[in-house]
């Protein structure tokens, strides 16, 4: 078994905003769930392999030596890289899991956003709006890897069920406000049957995504200004002030391009004056 795994933290058990993301106790919150979904993956498969990928912010959160496991284990840190949240996923991979995943911008979510708070409003695919789950998903899809299982706020159940709907979803929280959530008592004593439950189904099969329309709606006008120069070479158009939209066959190219977008949008917002 081989597993890739990209770790965001807005979703983690017991992790309620940003200011208590800086936190040592949201530190420690990190590692044991991390943690605990380890130790259930190796009493499915000892000798599976893991790429852990450090997905949240500049991927500095996750400390290798506080990672208590005998598997074989690589973790990605660091920023900026290639396809950011999900460097490293290909074609040999058995299956794709998100821990600490969360809903996108303007869901109801604790800390909802869409890659960059600061700069994106709104993302759809093909009319859908959607937020990184399923933006990272279909990466995985399009390498005919299956999304085993998703672990976050309640919130999210629902975009997993609807766009990634071969994963078992693992509730951590309930929120109550954009910076307030409920951790569930029982979220972290399930997490092991939950990840054993994935892990042992038979792998879905998924379907390579096609031809994709990403429409992007920024918080403001200055990051669709600066990103509208990459519509000169693309298939792409500005649909409004704040808006720009761009038509694309091959989703890993599309994915690329959005990480890109997202690069220069949130550089964009750092020259208001």
């Amino acid at each position: 078994m081989k597993l890739f795994v990209s770790v965001d933290m807005e979703g983690i058990w017991g992790v309620s905003s940003w200011e208590f993301m800086k936190s040592d106790e949201a530190r420690e919150l990190l590692h044991k769930e991390i943690n605990l979904f380890l130790d259930a993956v190796e009493s499915v498969e000892p000798d599976a392999y893991v790429l852990m990928v450090d997905s949240h912010s500049y991927g500095e959160n996750i400390i290798r030596s506080r990672l208590k496991t005998n598997l074989k284990l690589d973790l990605i840190s660091g920023y900026p890289r290639p396809n950011y949240m999900m460097t490293g996923i290909d074609e040999t991979f058995t299956g794709t899991v998100f821990l600490g995943y969360h809903t996108h911008a303007g869901g109801w979510g604790a800390m909802d956003h869409s890659y960059s708070s600061a700069a994106i409003y709104r993302v759809a695919i093909n009319g859908t709006e959607v937020g990184e789950t399923t933006i990272n998903g279909l990466l995985s899809h399009y390498y005919g890897v299956p999304v085993l299982l998703v672990s976050g706020t309640e919130e999210l159940r629902g975009e997993v069920q609807q766009n990634l709907s071969e994963a078992v979803f693992h509730a951590t929280n309930r929120s109550w406000s954009r910076f307030a959530a409920q951790s569930m008592h029982q979220a972290l004593g399930e997490l092991r049957e939950t990840t054993e439950r994935a892990l042992r189904r038979p792998r879905p099969v998924v379907t390579k995504p096609g031809r994709v329309v990403i429409t992007i709606d920024f918080v403001n006008r200055l990051a669709a200004d600066v990103v509208e120069e990459f519509l000169y070479a693309l298939d792409g158009k500005r649909l409004g002030p704040r808006t720009i939209e761009f038509t694309m066959e091959d989703y890993a190219k599309a994915f690329h391009l959005f990480q890109g977008i997202v690069f220069a949008a949130s550089s964009a917002v750092r020259l208001q004056r």
